[in-house]
């Protein structure tokens, strides 16, 4: 496994959920069966782990063809096109766009690297995912990717082709031979797991016809960590604990799927840090009790069991635990 669990945005599942509404698929089903069924409680903000919302990606992509990524962004505005499309909104150019994009990358995955090159003829674009993922969902990503650049690039009125050259992981069955017809460039099967893209520079550098509002500020002031800024596991693990209480109870067989690895394996790495899946859960529970109590429109039966506890009495131990008072005391004082 990774260092660290793989965590995304939730905005970037948006997109994926978007397109299923449209077509008149229950999002809820497949969000289930990736464990990403508290998805609709969550803020844009929120991490996610990342393998989960690949897995729904590379569901779709089983289900209805693995150019799905190309639907996907065709119906979708830029804006809705998850964290990465609204760090393009404000830029001039699409090569302004892809820097912006590329600077805005480790607030919006935590084991994701995009470089862009910038050439006389053309801008090319790499991007990697860190982790072990399956062939023909890594070919799903990549086919997304390489439609939301097309899609930019669309922006400055220019007619297609858009993109001058595509090297990219291969379907296990169709290969890549058959995404030329939408991307009208070559596209080759690539001997890493990287995806490169290459434009040329009158493409790049053409304004586009519209300058949408600059997303980039608002995101700064909002102060968006990125989202491997603590490089411990624990941290990695308390994020997704943090967000499957959403939706039932958190396990350790949960958070190693999210992991990509064994029960075994992650409780091995937690000891390496000292600390437990129970530790952990206990932890986060407590803190966002304390973050919690005393909102206007939550009760202590309703916390207790949207963190949880087995009753209204077990949080507050738990809490008594943490400060030396009830959560009853610390509401009255107002001191939480």
């Amino acid at each position: 496994m990774t260092k660290t669990i793989p965590l995304i945005r939730a905005a970037n599942i948006l997109p994926l959920v978007r397109w299923m509404e449209m077509n008149r698929f229950d999002p809820n089903t497949l969000l289930e069966e990736v464990d990403l069924g508290y998805w609709y409680a969550l803020s844009p903000l929120d991490p996610v782990p990342a393998l989960n919302a690949i897995r729904l990606l590379g569901a779709l992509a089983r289900d209805q063809g693995p150019q799905i990524g190309t639907s996907i962004v065709t119906e979708a505005s830029i804006a809705e096109l998850g964290f990465i499309g609204k760090a393009a909104l404000g830029a001039r150019t699409p090569a302004e766009a892809l820097f912006r994009i590329c600077h805005s990358i480790p607030l919006h995955s935590s084991h994701e690297t995009m470089l862009i090159e910038e050439g006389e003829a053309q801008v090319t674009i790499t991007e990697i995912l860190h982790m072990k993922i399956d062939v023909d969902d890594r070919h799903a990503v990549q086919v997304l990717l390489c439609a939301f650049l097309q899609q930019l690039c669309k922006f400055t009125g220019m007619q297609p082709p858009l993109l001058s050259q595509i090297n990219m992981v291969g379907h296990s069955q169709l290969g890549t031979r058959y995404l030329e017809e939408f991307f009208g460039c070559p596209v080759h099967e690539a001997n890493t797991p990287a995806v490169s893209v290459a434009i040329n520079t009158s493409v790049a550098h053409n304004p586009f016809r519209k300058v949408a509002r600059d997303r980039l500020a608002q995101m700064a002031s909002q102060q968006v960590p990125p989202l491997a800024e603590n490089q411990s596991l624990k941290a990695s693990v308390r994020a997704v604990i943090a967000a499957m209480l959403h939706g039932g109870e958190p396990t350790i067989e949960r958070l190693s799927r999210a992991a990509g690895t064994s029960t075994r394996t992650l409780q091995r790495r937690l000891a390496q840090e000292g600390t437990s899946f129970s530790e952990e859960l206990d932890r986060v529970r407590r803190q966002l009790a304390l973050e919690h109590i005393g909102a206007e429109d939550v009760s202590l039966p309703d916390l207790a069991d949207r963190l949880g506890y087995t009753a209204q009495s077990a949080l507050s131990r738990a809490v008594l635990r943490l400060t030396g008072q009830t959560p009853t005391q610390l509401i009255r004082e107002g001191t939480h």
